[in-house]
């Protein structure tokens, strides 16, 4: 189970990596700040996960109310809602750009609304069968 949450650390990593890069070579200006929004990211979602991991270890309090049946419930109905939202605003910018004449980008957004229902379809049916 330790292994498990040790991979957050190569985040760390990857985050130093990606300082170096842009402090190192010779990209154009929107290159790195293309690094610099990959680093906030990887920094951001790994130190979360390392802070989170250690609080469900050590802090009985947290722990307890991190797997309180309320707050998961909450925490469900808040992402199915906001994956209904998301599905919206992804077909209203779709329309958007078809609207504009930009192929590319309304291919794109139409393709994620597409594999959207998919992805969660099978992680439905992933955890169903885990359950």
């Amino acid at each position: 189970m330790k292994n498990k949450y040790q991979i957050w650390y190569i985040g760390y990593i990857i985050s130093l990596l990606l300082v170096l890069t842009m402090l190192f070579a010779d990209f154009p200006k929107m290159v790195d700040i293309g690094l610099a929004i990959l680093f906030s990211a990887v920094f951001g979602v790994s130190h979360v996960q390392v802070l989170h991991n250690k609080m469900l270890k050590n802090d009985a309090d947290y722990k307890i109310s991190i797997m309180d049946e309320r707050n998961i419930m909450i925490k469900e109905k808040a992402g199915n809602v906001t994956n209904m939202i998301n599905t919206t605003l992804l077909g209203l910018a779709t329309v958007i750009f078809i609207c504009l004449d930009y192929a590319i980008p309304a291919i794109v957004t139409g393709v994620i609304i597409t594999v959207q229902p998919i992805i969660l379809i099978t992680i439905s049916n992933m955890l169903e069968k885990k359950i």
